[in-house]
């Protein structure tokens, strides 16, 4: 290679991977709109690979890789990548061991010139990094509520009259209050999906029963899709820490689970495609047609549907204004930054609700936990229980909800009712954590599939249909729905155990199904 060489630039999407021989190749961090501030990374040499997520993904480099003169490489492509990984396992534990860490240390170094300009408490700065960190993307935030922060944007070239948060990307470009699709746009996280291509799975959502199932699809050499309206780990992307999940001693939080999948399932062939979200699943064709949000289509042969539950909303006055600006549906290190030293509020008597007032207490000066039963016995882990009861910094409120919402621009005080005694109470907080109940994410499946009167989707033997066809009939299993072809697991099943391991379990059960469906179908 001659002297300067560049091998892919910051934005090159399908960029291949290098085995250095002899020389070196040197990986430089590009500053958008000041090309004084490049920075050098790191140089790799003989016997040293290039790469990290961005590659195994089929996103848009994050760096430029330069190679000096006389270096000698062996050259892969994705694809034949992708089939060294999946051939030659200890090759394969070496290569996604260190593209994982180096994907961590591109995030916590800030690699890849995306900055978020704004204040970091408003709402709608907050979604911003919310997607980025949920979707494992590096940035760095400028904070414009400092001078130093406004002359630096400034400087930049944005427009001084920009609508606020602003996006700067690329080499000097920005975006001001982008959606997540634009963003996912402008950063080239999303996939582009070929017409007419048909699918043997096409799973709808990529939580961890979502996720599990791509995982053993994929590897059992099914053609698979993975569709997400916003980032993997679904409801437990969220969890700060999940401490009952089989293998895990010390714990791991609900982000670190979805990103090990992600990648897992990257690994063997699996597509995620995000953010997409599917409008309508059309059961009257075969192969099934899944319309999205964007106009365009997914064909498959089979549809498992994983796509979960969210919390409940309450109904109180006002709850829109304040959502992202003090009241949160999740509760991660991010949320946590917000009411350091504060008091909150958590909402909820599950382990999710749990696993939030555990994690919050040891950043805010108070944690209070309204729960509307009489005790936390019949809703919560052991465990969870006695953490609580030995935290002094956590009160739990028993047949207590919350009567009104106060705050200017963001929430400031928060008023709660005990429901027996009529007790009226009102404290200034930093934050409302909202974690009540489960409404199912199956609007999308209305006049296809059978759903109970809460919406969640029937499955097994009360799915099948009157008079339904006998080789139909004979072979509805467990997580079958009514339309036979379609799969539901984890959350958003009818009677399902709202844990982390049981929806795992569903997703990497379901496969065996899938096979059989796509073996009758192929008999037809």
């Amino acid at each position: 290679m001659s002297e300067g060489q560049v091998l892919y630039a910051h934005g090159d999407r399908g960029f291949d991977f290098y085995l250095v021989l002899d020389g070196q190749i040197d990986l430089y961090d590009e500053c958008p709109g000041d090309p004084r501030r490049h920075r050098h990374i790191v140089t790799y040499s003989r016997h040293q690979y290039t790469g990290e997520l961005a590659l195994l993904n089929g996103q848009t480099s994050l760096v430029r890789t330069v190679a000096r003169g006389g270096t000698r490489v062996v050259r892969l492509t994705p694809a034949q990548l992708r089939s060294l990984l999946a051939e030659e396992p200890e090759i394969a534990r070496t290569v996604l061991r260190s593209f994982i860490l180096r994907r961590r240390s591109y995030i916590q170094h800030g690699v890849g010139s995306l900055m978020v300009a704004g204040d970091p408490s408003e709402g709608r700065v907050l979604g911003i990094i919310t997607f980025l960190r949920r979707n494992g993307y590096p940035f760095t935030v400028i904070d414009t509520r400092h001078p130093e922060g406004r002359t630096e944007l400034a400087g930049r070239g944005v427009d001084p009259g920009a609508v606020l948060p602003v996006v700067l990307y690329g080499q000097g470009e920005y975006a001001a209050d982008p959606d997540p699709r634009h963003l996912a746009g402008l950063l080239g996280l999303t996939d582009t999906l070929e017409s007419g291509q048909v699918f043997d799975v096409a799973v709808v959502g990529a939580g961890p029963a979502g996720l599990a199932a791509a995982v053993y699809a994929a590897s059992e050499g099914l053609l698979t899709i993975v569709i997400e309206s916003d980032a993997p780990g679904g409801q437990a992307g969220t969890s700060s820490m999940i401490e009952n999940y089989l293998g895990f001693p010390l714990g791991l939080s609900g982000q670190s689970l979805a990103s090990r999948a992600e990648v897992q399932a990257r690994k063997f062939g699996a597509r995620i495609a995000l953010p997409c979200t599917v409008r309508q699943l059309d059961c009257s064709t075969r192969p099934f047609t899944l319309r999205l949000d964007d106009g365009n289509s997914v064909r498959s042969r089979t549809v498992v549907v994983a796509t979960g539950a969210k919390y409940r909303r309450l109904n109180v006055a006002g709850l829109e204004r304040f959502e992202q600006n003090g009241v949160h549906y999740a509760a991660t290190s991010l949320e946590a930054a917000l009411c350091s030293d504060a008091e909150v509020v958590v909402v909820g008597g599950a382990n999710s609700a749990g696993q939030a007032a555990v994690f919050l207490s040891q950043h805010a000066h108070h944690v209070h936990m309204l729960v509307r039963g009489d005790s936390l016995s019949a809703t919560l882990s052991h465990y969870l229980r006695e953490r609580i009861d030995a935290a002094p910094r956590i009160t739990v409120h028993v047949r207590t909800e919350i009567a009104e919402l106060e705050g200017s621009h963001c929430l400031e005080q928060v008023h709660w009712v005990n429901r027996r005694t009529g007790e009226r109470t009102v404290k200034p907080v930093a934050g409302a954590f909202l974690m009540l109940g489960a409404v199912p994410n199956t609007v999308w499946l209305h006049g296809c599939l059978d759903l109970d009167t809460h919406g969640f989707v029937r499955v097994g033997p009360e799915a099948a249909p009157a008079g339904g066809e006998t080789e139909d009939a004979s072979c509805w299993g467990a997580l079958q729905t009514s339309v036979p072809g379609v799969f539901a697991v984890g959350d958003v099943r009818a009677g399902s155990v709202k844990r982390v391991a049981s929806a795992v379990g569903e997703g990497a059960m379901v496969i065996s199904a899938v096979h059989e469906a796509l073996a009758n179908v192929d008999r037809r």
